[in-house]
Protein backbone atom coordinates (compact mmCIF):
# COMPACT_ATOMS: atom_id res chain seq x y z
CA UNK A 1 0.00 0.00 0.00
CA UNK A 2 0.99 3.52 -1.10
CA UNK A 3 2.34 6.08 1.32
CA UNK A 4 0.11 8.53 -0.59
CA UNK A 5 -3.01 6.76 -0.43
CA UNK A 6 -5.85 8.65 0.31
CA UNK A 7 -3.89 12.16 -1.54
CA UNK A 8 -6.55 12.72 -3.79
CA UNK A 9 -9.00 13.49 -1.56
CA UNK A 10 -6.83 15.58 0.97
CA UNK A 11 -7.53 19.38 1.42
CA UNK A 12 -4.13 21.46 -0.01
CA UNK A 13 -3.28 24.26 3.29
CA UNK A 14 -1.26 27.34 1.82
CA UNK A 15 0.52 28.50 4.47
CA UNK A 16 1.95 32.03 4.76
CA UNK A 17 4.97 34.03 5.79
CA UNK A 18 3.78 37.19 8.10
CA UNK A 19 5.18 40.29 8.46
CA UNK A 20 7.80 41.15 11.01
CA UNK A 21 8.50 44.38 12.47
CA UNK A 22 10.30 46.72 10.14
CA UNK A 23 9.09 49.03 6.91
CA UNK A 24 8.33 47.30 4.09
CA UNK A 25 7.87 48.15 0.65
CA UNK A 26 5.32 45.63 -1.31
CA UNK A 27 3.78 44.40 -4.48
CA UNK A 28 0.28 43.35 -4.43
CA UNK A 29 0.35 39.50 -6.19
CA UNK A 30 -3.64 38.50 -4.72
CA UNK A 31 -6.17 39.62 -2.44
CA UNK A 32 -8.54 37.04 -1.20
CA UNK A 33 -11.33 36.97 1.47
CA UNK A 34 -12.51 33.49 2.26
CA UNK A 35 -13.94 31.12 5.12
CA UNK A 36 -11.75 29.02 7.16
CA UNK A 37 -12.41 25.62 6.17
CA UNK A 38 -10.33 24.53 9.97
CA UNK A 39 -12.37 26.86 11.69
CA UNK A 40 -15.99 27.21 11.30
CA UNK A 41 -17.74 30.38 10.71
CA UNK A 42 -14.42 32.50 10.54
CA UNK A 43 -14.18 34.51 7.87
CA UNK A 44 -10.21 35.82 7.03
CA UNK A 45 -8.95 38.92 4.41
CA UNK A 46 -6.07 37.92 2.86
CA UNK A 47 -3.25 39.89 0.70
CA UNK A 48 0.07 38.69 -0.84
CA UNK A 49 2.91 40.72 -1.91
CA UNK A 50 6.28 40.41 -3.61
CA UNK A 51 8.80 42.13 -0.94
CA UNK A 52 10.49 44.89 -2.96
CA UNK A 53 12.47 46.19 0.13
CA UNK A 54 12.13 46.12 4.28
CA UNK A 55 14.23 46.63 7.37
CA UNK A 56 13.20 43.40 9.19
CA UNK A 57 15.40 41.54 10.71
CA UNK A 58 13.89 38.27 11.67
CA UNK A 59 13.37 36.11 8.97
CA UNK A 60 14.70 35.80 5.48
CA UNK A 61 12.50 38.27 3.40
CA UNK A 62 14.83 39.38 0.42
CA UNK A 63 13.62 41.13 -2.42
CA UNK A 64 11.44 39.07 -4.64
CA UNK A 65 10.52 36.96 -1.68
CA UNK A 66 6.38 36.81 -0.55
CA UNK A 67 5.49 37.58 2.66
CA UNK A 68 1.39 37.48 3.42
CA UNK A 69 -1.03 39.68 5.48
CA UNK A 70 -3.62 38.36 7.12
CA UNK A 71 -7.09 40.02 8.66
CA UNK A 72 -9.32 37.87 10.86
CA UNK A 73 -12.96 39.35 10.21
CA UNK A 74 -14.25 38.24 13.47
CA UNK A 75 -12.10 40.52 15.35
CA UNK A 76 -13.71 43.81 16.35
CA UNK A 77 -10.24 45.80 14.30
CA UNK A 78 -11.28 44.07 10.99
CA UNK A 79 -13.03 46.73 9.01
CA UNK A 80 -10.57 49.75 9.89
CA UNK A 81 -7.39 47.91 9.47
CA UNK A 82 -8.27 46.72 6.17
CA UNK A 83 -9.71 50.35 5.24
CA UNK A 84 -6.91 51.46 6.03
CA UNK A 85 -4.94 49.17 4.06
CA UNK A 86 -7.39 49.80 0.97
CA UNK A 87 -6.61 53.69 1.20
CA UNK A 88 -3.17 52.97 0.42
CA UNK A 89 -3.83 51.90 -2.93
CA UNK A 90 -5.70 54.92 -3.83
CA UNK A 91 -3.66 57.88 -3.39
CA UNK A 92 -6.22 60.85 -2.02
CA UNK A 93 -9.10 58.15 -1.58
CA UNK A 94 -11.57 59.20 1.62
CA UNK A 95 -12.57 56.98 3.85
CA UNK A 96 -16.26 57.33 2.38
CA UNK A 97 -14.48 55.57 -0.89
CA UNK A 98 -13.83 52.64 0.46
CA UNK A 99 -17.34 51.15 -0.04
CA UNK A 100 -18.12 46.92 0.42
CA UNK A 101 -18.35 47.22 -3.37
CA UNK A 102 -14.85 48.26 -3.26
CA UNK A 103 -13.54 45.40 -1.65
CA UNK A 104 -15.26 42.61 -3.30
CA UNK A 105 -14.36 44.11 -6.44
CA UNK A 106 -10.57 44.06 -5.01
CA UNK A 107 -11.13 40.53 -4.04
CA UNK A 108 -12.76 39.43 -6.87
CA UNK A 109 -11.69 37.70 -10.10
CA UNK A 110 -10.06 40.39 -11.78
CA UNK A 111 -7.63 41.46 -9.54
CA UNK A 112 -7.53 45.06 -10.05
CA UNK A 113 -5.62 45.83 -7.52
CA UNK A 114 -2.66 43.06 -8.55
CA UNK A 115 1.00 45.03 -9.32
CA UNK A 116 0.39 47.97 -6.69
CA UNK A 117 2.85 48.84 -4.55
CA UNK A 118 2.39 49.88 -0.76
CA UNK A 119 4.32 50.67 2.07
CA UNK A 120 3.60 48.76 5.88
CA UNK A 121 5.41 50.01 9.08
CA UNK A 122 4.82 47.06 10.83
CA UNK A 123 5.57 46.79 14.95
CA UNK A 124 4.88 45.42 18.03
CA UNK A 125 2.04 45.99 20.16
CA UNK A 126 0.29 43.99 23.12
CA UNK A 127 -3.12 42.77 23.11
CA UNK A 128 -5.86 43.24 25.80
CA UNK A 129 -4.58 39.62 26.47
CA UNK A 130 -1.22 40.61 27.09
CA UNK A 131 0.20 38.81 23.84
CA UNK A 132 2.23 40.13 20.99
CA UNK A 133 0.61 41.15 18.02
CA UNK A 134 2.02 42.71 14.92
CA UNK A 135 0.25 46.29 13.95
CA UNK A 136 0.53 47.68 10.53
CA UNK A 137 0.02 51.01 9.38
CA UNK A 138 -0.30 51.25 5.44
CA UNK A 139 0.22 54.02 3.24
CA UNK A 140 0.74 54.97 -0.39
CA UNK A 141 4.16 53.71 -1.85
CA UNK A 142 6.19 56.56 -3.21
CA UNK A 143 7.21 54.27 -6.31
CA UNK A 144 3.58 53.27 -6.73
CA UNK A 145 3.62 55.10 -10.02
CA UNK A 146 6.01 53.48 -11.69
Amino acid sequence: MSMFKGINQAEVYKGGRYMVPGQWELEITQLKAFSSSQKAGRNYFAAEFKVHSTTAEAGDFQPGSRVDWLVDMNQPSALSNIKSFAMALTPGASGGDITPEVMESLVGAEQPAVGIRVVADAYTIKTRAGNDFTKVDWSVSPSSGE
